[in-house]
């Protein structure tokens, strides 16, 4: 079991990390910049360390998940670029301390007592920060009015309306902080699509909800196969029986 303590140290942790770590990436080069991806990912493997098996397999499929989108979407596409014009190795490390951060939040007492409330007022704040952006001059934030619709989606019919709630919250914060330092931005004009964007897009945080949701699939598959493949063994002819795999829940102390 997963306590209320621990997660909120290991909010605070990511929250202090990402407060620090930005504002470096401001003025420093290439080298300097790969010494503080380092930390984050010395950071991630000490806080994978202190969490169940399962929980590690997920935000591990998760990084490896959103490594792949930061390159098509920043280096390939270039619908966002970072400060530098790559992709700073400390950005797939954030990510899994990202998710793992939003899980546990996710899984508070006082989150899942008041879920409704929660899911209610973010979507509610959600469609208000739509809105105005898709108001405001000089372009209308088309493309945060598609992502807010994907957002909606899921909170309508996915599996962890309260994570994607969550979640939304979090990168939102996030990208107004990060692109309000310039370490990374939004094309004005999405390429390809040539849809007019914020920056950040005002519906950004849905991307965790179909990233979650991508993760949990693969995550899934992942344990199926196990299953069947141990179910497949046999001993003197008789298969040996299998334990299901659940997710761990997370309790106060």
């Amino acid at each position: 079991m997963l306590s209320t303590r621990g997660t909120v140290a290991l909010l605070v942790a990511f929250v202090t990390f990402i407060g620090v770590g930005l504002p470096l990436d401001r003025d420093i080069d290439v080298f300097q910049q790969t010494l503080v991806g380092f930390s984050a990912w010395v950071f991630l493997a000490v806080a994978l360390a202190l969490q169940p098996r399962d929980l590690r397999v997920q935000v591990l499929v998760l990084v490896g998940v959103a490594t792949i989108l930061e390159i098509i979407g920043s280096i390939v596409w270039g619908a966002y670029r970072y400060r530098l014009d790559n992709l700073p190795i400390y950005v797939p490390a954030a990510h899994g301390l990202f998710y793992l951060s939003a899980l546990r939040a996710a899984s508070l007492p006082i989150i899942r007592r008041h879920e409704r409330l929660v899911i209610a007022t973010v979507t509610v704040a959600a469609t208000a920060y739509m809105l105005r952006n898709l108001v405001a001059a000089p372009l209308p934030d088309l493309l945060g009015f598609v992502t807010w619709a994907i957002f909606i989606r899921f909170i309508v019919r996915g599996r962890a309306p309260a994570l994607y709630a969550v979640s939304f919250v979090m990168t939102s914060a996030l990208e107004l902080y990060g692109t309000g330092l310039g370490i990374w931005h939004w094309s004005p004009v999405l390429p390809l699509f040539m849809l007019p964007a914020s920056n950040p897009p005002s519906g950004v945080g849905a991307g965790y909800a179909a990233m979650d949701a991508l993760t949990r699939r693969i995550v899934r598959r992942m344990r199926s196969r196990t299953v069947a493949h141990r179910g497949a063994r046999t001993t003197d002819g008789v298969a040996v029986p299998t334990v299901s795999i659940r997710e761990p829940a997370i309790s106060s102390d």
